[in-house]
């Protein structure tokens, strides 16, 4: 079992994991088979009742600590439901004193001490060390021994093939997000009732309606200190914009400027049409349209400027943002931001660029050292039944929600809490944990206010958001590669966005020929010519 691409970034722990993987082979764990243990006490023959996965108890260790900040407790509720109906009580290994999850990680892969299941976010790293050896390939214990899995997959395909690593084979599951739409436009409808103006329909409205709501008073104080367009993210709050003039790839922040047109690899920030949006964007900034602080202000700008009455528009998510209609209602008396219709861009599309990611590289998998591969992939089947599902989105029955027409509904205690929102107090209790499972959009939709819900239904109904990029998966060769190029690039364009926006340089054929063979220099065809590549495989 070679072990030489395993932990590059690391020769101690190469060297430790590989150490690993040589006693692995040569002890009686399963070997990416497929196969069960032969003391495993999950016998298809045994009389077991309901969810029951055995008969008698059995603990599960697993590894789980992501995000710096959730960290496998024994003590949710949520997962003794889940052990009173398998059997299968799961014990943490990780260090509840650590805050970083990556370098926890990885001293627990070059310990040695892997426990039966291991929870990881970045599912590259996983995959490599499941190809390696470390972890099973599920495949085949998904195709004998987990149907609610094989469903699943089976009803979609898309995570199916995020799933698999380069090899085509699976090590890993992951977290699915449910619901299409994520992020939206919002105005301050009561300033243009007030002003007697309509939403802007093409790009030239927009841009008429922020220079209204910069000269003509809306909230009516007598001070020119509305702030037309602002968003609570620095970088986003440009590239939402992008769009207006065409230019793709500003939406996702995890793959920053990528996108596929007709089965081609591009790069928004790269495309010729890029210097007419910056240049127009850079105006616009310049003319106060767009928040003077809006790469400096940070993520309480919705906050303090809905708060203060002086913010007009922003691209933003539907549930949280729609929640300010219920938040300053006493305060602001006829405040109202609502969703709009996305304007026409340049191009004559009417299209949102950001969607819900139907994939996320949060997810567990089996160790190979395990000697119950049977019981593991069993107890991962049981959260996408219906039952589990259920119980990993809406609960404890009879204490967070209740059953009514036969669908969870959650509780007025849960729902109307002032202290906690519904996910903190689901997840303080082990519920929306980023395992594999499937998310249920319902739960999400009980406290989305119906001003959010009606905007979330038209971007739907109407089709206006975009087909996603892809979450494509790389060798370690590409990855490595994929980093080091995109960090460059990334950088630079970052940099001079920042630059080109706020005037410190004027945007014209000049600067932006010096920045094209830049961002040649720093590799961006090498980089276009590797994602093509890893694209073709995935979508094969």
């Amino acid at each position: 079992m070679g072990n030489k691409k395993w932990m590059k970034s690391s020769a101690i722990i190469m060297m430790t994991v590989g150490m690993l993987l040589a006693g692995c082979s040569n002890n009686n764990a399963p070997q990416n088979s497929g196969s069960p243990a032969n003391d495993s006490k999950g016998s298809d023959t045994q009389p077991l009742s309901g969810h029951q996965i055995v008969k008698d108890p059995l603990e599960l260790k697993i590894h789980m600590h992501y995000t710096d900040t959730f960290i496998y407790d024994d003590n949710w509720p949520i997962f003794k439901e889940a052990e009173a109906m398998t059997n299968i009580k799961l014990k943490g290994t990780a260090s509840k004193a650590s805050t970083n999850s990556k370098e926890l990680f990885n001293t627990m892969m070059a310990s040695g001490k892997i426990p039966d299941l291991v929870h990881h976010q970045i599912k590259e790293q996983y995959d490599s060390l499941g190809i390696e050896g470390a972890f099973l390939e599920l495949d085949g214990l998904i195709e004998e021994h987990a149907p609610n899995i094989k469903k699943f997959l089976s009803e979609h395909p898309d995570a199916a093939k995020f799933m698999k690593a380069y090899n085509g084979k699976t090590y890993f599951l992951n977290f699915t997000p449910d619901g299409p739409a994520a992020k939206g436009w919002f105005v301050r409808q009561d300033w243009l009732d007030k002003l007697g103006l309509e939403q802007p329909k093409t790009v030239d409205e927009l841009h008429a309606l922020l220079k209204a709501f910069k000269e003509k008073d809306p909230n009516g104080n007598g001070v020119n200190d509305e702030i037309p367009y602002f968003s609570r993210t620095k970088l986003d709050g440009i590239y939402d914009l992008l769009i207006q003039w065409g230019v793709r790839g500003g939406a996702d922040a995890a793959k920053r400027g990528f996108y596929a047109d007709n089965g081609v690899v591009k790069y928004g920030m790269y495309e010729p049409g890029y210097k007419t949006a910056i240049e127009n964007i850079a105006k616009w900034y310049k003319e106060g349209l767009i928040d003077k602080e809006i790469f400096t202000r940070g993520a309480k700008a919705r906050d303090i400027l809905l708060g203060d009455n002086i913010g007009g528009i922003t691209h933003d998510w539907f549930a949280s943002t729609a929640n300010f209609n219920d938040i300053l209602a006493t305060k602001i008396p006829g405040f109202s931001f609502g969703p709009m219709t996305p304007p026409a861009n340049t191009e004559g599309k009417v299209v949102e660029e950001s969607s819900r990611k139907q994939t996320h590289a949060s997810g567990w998998g089996i160790s190979a050292a395990t000697k119950h591969p049977v019981e593991a992939i069993k107890y991962m089947d049981f959260w996408f039944s219906e039952e589990g599902r259920r119980l990993m989105n809406f609960g404890i029955e009879g204490k967070h929600y209740d059953l009514v027409d036969g669908k969870p509904k959650f509780k007025k205690s849960i729902l109307e809490n002032k202290e906690k929102t519904v996910i903190q107090q689901l997840q303080e209790e082990g519920g929306q944990i980023e395992l594999a499972f499937h998310q249920d959009y319902a739960y999400e939709e009980q406290w989305t206010n119906a001003t959010a819900l009606k905007g979330i239904k038209e971007y739907i109904d109407n089709g206006f958001i975009m087909e996603a990029y892809p979450p494509i998966s790389y060798t370690d060769e590409e990855r490595t590669k994929f980093e080091e190029l995109n960090a460059g690039v990334l950088t630079y364009v970052e940099e001079k966005l920042q630059r080109w926006v706020l005037g410190v340089e004027p945007v014209n054929d000049e600067t932006f020929s010096k920045y094209i063979k830049e961002l040649e220099d720093l590799g961006i065809k090498d980089l276009l010519a590797l994602e093509q590549v890893a694209y073709d495989r995935y979508m094969k």
